[in-house]
């Protein structure tokens, strides 16, 4: 057990002046405040015109004329015409006509398998290493060569795989290949 402190209760009571103790400076009393200068009057403010301000172009105040240049016509800088109406201008239209929306076809890269090329759709892939690990199997199954991608869109990879043996390559891919569905369309 802990031994009690023998610390006098009243100091225990008395409140703390924490101010003091994170390094606040302690309050001067008050003291008399030095005498201010007497202030000097303000000099008196221009007298305020309240009316409306004159015309800017009268006959008593002509405008102002500038000598003008003396140039050639073909040399003065032209002056863009005054804008039109919008409203009354012709706009082109935003549909372009039938004979100019037909665009050509885009071309494919897509082509048919070649002589001892097969296409396999493989499923499901749901993550690239899925897709590694696939493709590892189907090297190893004999008979497999090159590999080429064609697309792999959500979980479902399109294979172009060439292949040379004397069986039917879906009968190696079932045994080869466990744990994937694999589908021959080429």
């Amino acid at each position: 057990m802990a031994k009690k402190d023998k610390k006098n209760k009243k100091d225990q009571e008395a409140p703390v002046d924490l101010a003091a103790r994170i390094g606040a400076r302690p309050e001067l009393p008050p003291t008399s405040a030095p005498a201010q200068p007497p202030k000097k009057p303000e000099p008196p403010q221009p007298a305020r015109l309240d009316a409306p301000l004159p015309p800017r172009r009268t006959e008593e105040r002509p405008r102002e004329e500038r000598p003008r240049e003396q140039r050639p016509r073909e040399e003065r800088p032209r002056s863009t015409p005054p804008a039109e109406d919008p409203s009354s201008m012709e706009w082109p239209s935003p549909i372009p006509p039938i004979d100019q929306r037909i665009e050509p076809a885009i071309p494919s890269t897509r082509t048919p398998p070649g002589p001892g090329e097969t296409d396999l759709v493989v499923t499901p892939l749901p993550t690239p290493d899925d897709w590694h690990r696939f493709e590892l199997a189907l090297r190893r199954v004999r008979g497999v060569g090159q590999l080429k991608t064609e697309y792999y869109r959500h979980s479902v990879l399109k294979v172009r795989v060439s292949y040379s043996g004397a069986d039917r390559l879906a009968h190696l891919l079932r045994a080869g290949v466990p744990g994937y569905r694999v589908r021959v369309i080429g």
